[in-house]
């Protein structure tokens, strides 16, 4: 439809993540985990990271990043808490290890040293490092990451009212638009 200007209106149907663009490590760090979870999932609710839309973890390093998101791999499949392997965003923000992490640099260097060093025979150079220690750190880094990202989400009205599950400003609106209470919602 267009108004009289003969001008489209803007499309306010529901998000289709079937038609969603392409995501990947040029988006903010907010931006890609706020379209992760329009595809499906909340971080930091579940309580079990299999079931979150994404593995979250650190990038290892010495200097300061000029960007946030260094890598982002697309799941396997597209469903969280399914088989395959659930995408990955690798953040160089926040973590535990760095120049910005609580953990002392000479721990950091240690980290690095073991990914330098070839350990394994392989073809692809991921298969042929030490990765144990990164892979541990970034099971207990993945849920301060997504809570760090769900404080952000849940102080943002925007982000709020675009979620199913609403917030305080969602329950604002539906009050003040007459649709707040359980008789008035859609079944």
């Amino acid at each position: 439809m267009a108004d009289d200007a003969r001008q489209s209106l803007p499309d306010l149907g529901k998000f289709d993540p079937g038609q969603a663009e392409a995501l990947d490590d040029t988006f903010d760090f907010f931006e890609l985990l706020r379209r992760l979870e329009q595809r499906g999932g909340l971080f930091g609710y579940s309580g079990r990271a299999d079931r979150e839309p994404a593995r979250l973890g650190q990038h290892v390093r010495l200097s300061f990043s000029a960007k946030d998101v260094v890598e982002f791999r697309q799941a396997k499949d597209e469903t969280p808490g399914k088989d395959g392997t659930p995408a990955r965003v690798t953040v160089a923000n926040l973590g535990l290890m760095g120049p910005e992490g609580p953990m002392p640099l000479h721990l950091t260097r240690w980290v690095l040293d073991r990914l330098s060093q070839r350990w394994f025979t392989g073809a692809d150079a991921r298969q042929t490092v030490d990765t144990t220690f990164v892979d541990f750190v970034n099971i207990l880094q993945h849920r301060m990451i997504a809570l760090y990202y769900r404080a952000w989400a849940d102080a943002h009205p925007a982000v709020q009212v675009e979620r199913a599950v609403g917030g305080r400003v969602r329950a604002m609106l539906e009050a003040m638009a007459g649709t707040g209470l359980p008789g008035t919602q859609n079944p």
